[in-house]
């Protein structure tokens, strides 16, 4: 017998196992049970929940097979009693259970709990405990757990579970190569590899198979930190420049700043100076709530590259944030703008800004700039990543939401230093929980803003179910009147640029539509309420230069409620508005509608958000919306997005990648993480290439493929 796929599966089988994932048969002994049926638990057939899939153990009491008079075939009847009640099931076009079910023979179904003329029944039935050549059961196989697979087309349980038994007992020894130290294992108790299997493919008890899970964890945690304890050490053996940890031009705007810094401020500007004054690259992640100051901090580092004779280049996502940081700088600097009259050349900060919008002659003559050292601090989008943007000296750069960015865009931007590489600080604009942080960023320094710098701000958040209580939607609206009245800026988001049809999800068939943006600001234009407001729209299909001057519009008083789509969410900053009425909310998360709600009151006035839903109050995701109105606490709100979604959402496939942890939950598994790394660490420190631990090495490119390792970057 070899263990190849090939010669235990037919090609039709091999296929259908491929969409399970399962292309070796390393793959298929990882391809676990979903569920495990422990013998001699007798389950009870009249407490069976209906519309769920149970499997049942019970004791054939009679069979028998007829012809069915609506259409052709056969159906076999099967009467089970499990000691307390007996239950009908029913098999189509299969006579041949006549003869292979015997009264008194105990087996095990499964299929969907139903009830047919008042009695419960499985629905589509599976015979579990029939193997290939319809004999019964070993006594060993009949006193075990019995395994339950995720479902593969056309190849039976009991067949599946037959072939990854017979291949367990004549693998070879390359099968069982374990990627965990024998150090590890005996440290937690933890089976070797071919242990952990054989207890998840055929335990002799139940608790074989925890003790195998509990192995799996430490698998991909060890995984997971070791790649992440490589890169870093990589990283470090890169050659950085040194920069200043203070100069003039950092001294004069500090000085010249309205405001005082808060604690974590100074504290975080300290740890970012100090990496940027050794010769190692700094790579680190700077995170805190909304308003914390996140662009303050960057640019006082930006400030030290520039004292020391580098550039500096922030990198955004999108027009509309690299606009916004580019105007945020220019006015944090004031006076140490280049065409201030009052500084020599030499004092001078120069700031540019590049898009993909600016025009072909624009953006030569900018990147001439660049290249001569003409410009020392530069914001711009994925511009900057093209190969005619070059700098002279490129010493810091700063990724603001960074996961939006790949690992070979930031690569790309880090090689534009020349010689040496220079200095990485990743922004996130939302927090991040203790436990993502340690798990997702192991790779990064991280420091984190504690603290508003206008101390904690006031805004009065309520969900509104325009449903249950239309009345509260006309207050809302006459809350905006007044707010505008006062001289104040309304913001009203919505998550569609474009009206989407509504369709039945039995038939298919349109029955309705959804409204666009364009329909809703018509809409609220017409209430009594805000009848002669002057609305502005702001969307994502808007030229550059179209959402600049609506901005600019409303930054400036001329528009007074502006309905945009999520393009205001990070960044925008106008000071004057301090009412947020965010529409459809429940198609937005938890971090998302906290990102949103920071766009007012960034004054630190009294300010007011309304989350308007078609939910009922007794929706279940309602209570996600009541969680957003009742505290302002950005973490608090990233604890709680965790907790209740779990990793598995909030760390989307759009940050981890196509990774392969299946295992691991970082938010109840939070101390293998943090002794995990330990290990990691130690055993990078001795054998960075992991040539000594060949098994974690091809481990960690199973768990992570290089293709996708990104994802360990992003956030």
């Amino acid at each position: 017998m070899t263990t190849r796929l090939e010669d235990n599966f037919r090609p039709s089988d091999r296929k259908n196992l491929a969409t399970r994932g399962v292309h070796s048969v390393t793959d298929l002994f990882r391809f676990f049970p979903r569920r495990y049926l422990v013998p001699g638990e007798r389950t009870e057939l009249g407490a069976l929940p209906l519309g769920e899939t149970a499997i049942i153990q019970a004791e054939v009491i009679t069979v028998s097979t007829r012809r069915m008079k609506q259409r052709r075939g056969t159906i076999t009847e099967v009467v089970v009693h499990d000691g307390r009640q007996s239950m009908k099931i029913a098999f189509f076009n299969q006579p041949w259970l006549e003869k292979a079910l015997s009264p008194g023979l105990t087996v095990v179904f499964g299929g969907k709990v139903e009830s047919y003329r008042g009695q419960l029944t499985l629905a589509s039935p599976v015979w579990l405990n029939r193997t290939e050549d319809d004999h019964d059961w070993t006594p060993d196989d009949l006193d075990s757990p019995f395994p339950i697979y995720p479902a593969v087309k056309k190849i039976a349980q009991s067949r599946l579970w037959s072939a990854i038994k017979t291949l367990l007992s004549v693998a070879g020894p390359e099968e069982f190569a374990d990627p965990l130290p024998k150090g590890l294992r005996d440290k937690h108790d933890l089976p070797d590899l071919r242990t952990a299997l054989e207890d998840m493919h055929k335990p002799r008890r139940i608790e074989d198979v925890e003790r195998a899970r509990l192995r799996w964890k430490w698998e991909e945690a060890l995984a997971l930190q070791t790649e992440f304890a490589s890169r870093k050490a990589s990283f470090a053996a890169v050659q950085a420049t040194p920069l200043l940890t203070r100069g003039p031009k950092s001294r004069r705007f500090d000085e010249s700043m309205p405001f005082t810094l808060t604690p974590s401020q100074v504290r975080v500007g300290e740890e970012i100076a100090e990496d940027m004054g050794r010769d190692q690259p700094m790579h680190r992640l700077l995170h805190g709530d909304v308003g914390s100051g996140k662009t303050l901090v960057a640019l006082r580092a930006m400030l030290t590259a520039v004292d020391s004779g580098a550039q500096a280049a922030m990198l955004a996502p999108t027009e509309v944030l690299a606009t916004q940081h580019f105007h945020s700088i220019q006015s944090l600097l004031g006076e140490q703008m280049a065409l201030s009259p009052l500084l020599s050349e030499d004092d001078q900060v120069t700031v540019a800004l590049m898009t993909g919008s600016m025009a072909a002659r624009e953006r030569r003559e900018l990147a001439l700039d660049l290249a001569t050292g003409t410009i020392d601090i530069v914001v711009g989008t994925h511009a900057l990543l093209s190969e005619s943007t070059m700098f002279e000296s490129l010493g810091l750069i700063v990724v603001d939401e960074q996961h939006r960015f790949g690992v070979e865009q930031r690569e790309a931007m880090r090689a534009k230093g020349g010689v040496t590489t220079p200095h990485t600080l990743v922004m996130s604009a939302t927090p991040i929980p203790r436990t993502v942080a340690m798990t997702v960023f192991a790779d990064l320094d991280v420091s984190t803003l504690t603290e508003m710098p206008a101390g904690p701000k006031d805004i009065a958040t309520h969900v509104v179910p325009i449903v249950d209580q239309p009345n509260w939607f006309a207050r809302a609206r006459a809350l905006m009147r007044e707010t505008i009245e006062a001289g104040r800026g309304v913001f009203v988001v919505f998550p569609r640029i474009e009206p989407t049809d509504i369709e039945d999800p039995e038939t298919g068939a349109v029955i309705g539509q959804k409204q666009g943006i364009e329909d809703l600001s018509r809409k609220l234009e017409d209430t009594p309420e805000l009848k002669g407001a002057r609305f502005g729209l702001l969307h994502g299909r808007m030229s550059t230069g179209e959402k600049d001057r609506v901005l600019k519009d409303f930054r400036d008083g001329d528009i007074d409620i502006l309905v945009s789509t999520t393009v205001i969410e990070v960044g925008v900053d106008v000071p004057r508005a301090t009412m947020m009425v965010i529409a459809e909310a429940e198609n937005f998360g938890v971090a998302q509608l906290h990102q949103l709600r920071g766009r007012v009151g960034r004054d630190g006035s009294a300010a007011m958000c309304f989350m308007l839903t078609e939910l009922s109050e007794t929706d279940e995701s309602y209570a996600r919306l009541q969680a957003v109105a009742e505290t302002l606490d950005g973490f608090a709100l990233a604890e709680y997005d965790l907790d209740s979604r779990g990793e598995g959402d909030v760390l989307s496939a759009s940050q981890w990648g196509g990774s392969s942890l299946r295992h691991l939950s970082i938010l109840r598994d939070s101390e293998i993480v943090a002794e995990a790394k330990t290990v990691a660490e130690q055993i990078v420190e001795v054998d960075p290439t992991l040539e000594a631990v060949p098994a974690l090495k091809a481990f960690i490119r199973r768990v992570l493929p290089e293709d996708d390792a990104h994802f360990i970057e992003a956030g």
